[in-house]
């Protein structure tokens, strides 16, 4: 069976711009229904912290200093242990680099003397 043709995708000008119109008519027309029936907006809730009355107010803030503190250092040591990787990384490479220079350039000292 001898396969069918594909069609082309091309699109007449005059639909695309119909297209184009309907799109942007649309757009408005939605605008228009959003400014007349507003809806609710959600507001992100914030955290409203600790009361003064709370009993061990001030454990409780040590405690939270403590642990922010603790994930700033530990942030720290991550940040110091992936650019000692890739320093040892970067050393590695240039090492095989002079290596393979090295190589070459015996090589080539090999093959002149021949």
């Amino acid at each position: 069976m001898v396969p069918k043709k594909r069609l082309s995708k091309r699109v007449r000008l005059s639909k695309k711009y119909s297209i184009k119109g309907k799109i942007k008519e649309h757009q408005r027309k939605e605008k228009r229904q959003a400014k007349k029936n507003p809806q609710p907006q959600r507001k992100s809730k914030k955290d409203p912290g600790i009361p003064n009355n709370w009993p061990f107010k001030e454990e409780l803030l040590n405690e939270v200093e403590k642990q922010r503190l603790e994930a700033e250092e530990e942030k720290k040591r991550k940040r110091a242990a992936s650019r000692k990787k890739k320093a040892a990384k970067k050393a590695t490479n240039e090492n095989t680099k002079e290596q393979q220079i090295e190589e070459e350039e015996a090589e080539e000292e090999h093959s002149e003397e021949e």
